[in-house]
């Protein structure tokens, strides 16, 4: 892995691979976190990007990004914004030259704004049909006040309709500059030459002075304020659903780096997989659910665990109680824990890390979007070093710090 800092601030980072192939991931700090009044800007300025350039027409950008791209897409999480994909590396140098003239040199055209304002409030529309979005997004509403993920990243329908395209210009001056930008590259292409291709698109992007107040509120993911979600059981009902959706979730905004990797060994045994404590429980044991997934949300702005599964309703309170069982039930699970138990579920772990990393646009857009959200690509790299330290105490004491408060969303049949 190699990295170069140009003088506008802008980080690139390189990893080689042997594949013909060759993958991009350009993550700015200017995700749906950052709104505070006008939620949907950034969403809606991640659209505009490719209305269309002062030297390219929406037509040509889709023209010219189809014939070179093997996958190419944009996202827009709380966090950060993405633009990333997958081309041959002879290629590589046309791909960047076009992400690049998207970025910074969008055209912002009225014609253009009108019309995909209209395609993101139809989108809005559709946002809640997965019954997963549905009930995570309830449950958000539902026991948060102030936080910025009570509402969809997309926005609200309020909030769409005051959308300005002052607005997403001002978003896109604000937050789109070279110091809120990272780059990663995998590519079979040396990286003397990447940097001379980066450098040929990105430098002369012009570097943003700001104050250093204005950075640490970019850059430090200790100034962000995480709004304990309120405890409690929220119903809300929808029709046409054949089974109820839960969802639990459990603050993590608290743990420390080596905790968040406690916190995903733990949840290799807790969580992960038809070999978890809850999957034998919930399915083995009792036959109530199909499947129970769980997940470690630690992207700044969120930082949740979440335990998500679907029952028959006359079931949901049982299901509910036995994973109530289970988390009380840690201390004596603890004890029947040995070194064997850790070294599989370590192994367990990178094994199913490396395995999506074969995948070089998932590690691009892994590596990106860590550099956006804490400064520091290697944090995601180390994640798989460093576990071998991990005790079974620390390893318990995590999952039962974790797992002591939590808030659950039921999704019921009308």
């Amino acid at each position: 892995m190699e990295e170069y800092i140009l003088e506008n601030d802008l980080r690139l980072i390189y990893k080689h691979t042997d594949s013909e192939l060759s993958s991009i991931c350009i993550s700015l700090n200017a995700g749906a976190g950052v709104e505070n009044e006008k939620f949907g800007v950034a969403h809606a300025t991640e659209h505009m990007v490719y209305k269309g350039t002062i030297n390219r027409t929406e037509r040509e950008i889709n023209e010219e990004l189809s014939t070179i791209f093997g996958f190419n897409n944009a996202m827009t999480n709380y966090p950060y914004v993405i633009y990333y994909g997958t081309l041959l590396g002879e290629d590589l140098q046309k791909g960047v030259e076009i992400l690049s003239d998207i970025i910074i040199n969008p055209e912002f055209g009225e014609n253009g704004f009108k019309e995909e304002m209209n395609v993101i409030k139809e989108e809005l529309k559709e946002w809640d049909e997965e019954i997963d979005q549905y009930c995570e997004d309830n449950l958000f509403f539902n026991c948060f006040s102030n936080r910025r993920i009570k509402y969809p990243i997309i926005g609200t329908q309020d909030g769409l309709e005051k959308i300005t395209l002052d607005d997403i210009k001002m978003f896109h001056n604000k937050y789109y500059f070279p110091g809120n930008t990272s780059i990663v590259i995998i590519s079979s292409v040396k990286f003397e030459m990447i940097k001379e291709i980066i450098c040929n698109y990105f430098a002369l992007w012009k570097k943003r002075n700001i104050i250093q107040e204005e950075i640490n509120k970019l850059s430090n993911k200790n100034l962000i304020e995480y709004e304990k979600p309120q405890l409690g059981t929220y119903k809300n009902i929808r029709d046409g659903i054949r089974a109820c959706k839960v969802e639990m979730i459990f603050p993590i905004d608290d743990l420390s780096e080596k905790e968040i990797k406690a916190l995903r060994i733990f949840n290799q045994y807790f969580g992960e997989g038809i070999n978890s404590i809850l999957y034998d429980v919930l399915r083995t044991q009792n036959g109530l659910v199909y499947d129970v997934l769980t997940k470690i949300l630690n992207e700044n702005y969120i930082k949740l665990y979440k335990i998500t599964f679907s029952t028959a309703e006359e079931n949901v309170n049982k299901a509910i109680s036995l994973i109530e069982g289970c988390i009380a039930k840690l201390d004596s699970l603890e004890k029947r824990f040995n070194s064997e138990h850790i070294e599989h579920l370590i192994k367990s772990f990178k094994l199913k890390t490396l395995f999506r990393e074969e995948q070089s646009i998932i590690l691009a857009k892994e590596l990106a979007t860590y550099d956006s959200m804490f400064g520091d690509y290697k944090i995601y790299i180390n994640e798989i070093k460093e576990v071998e330290s991990l005790t079974k105490e620390m390893i318990f004491e995590v999952g039962s710090k974790v797992l002591k408060n939590f808030t659950t969303q039921i999704i019921g049949r009308a």
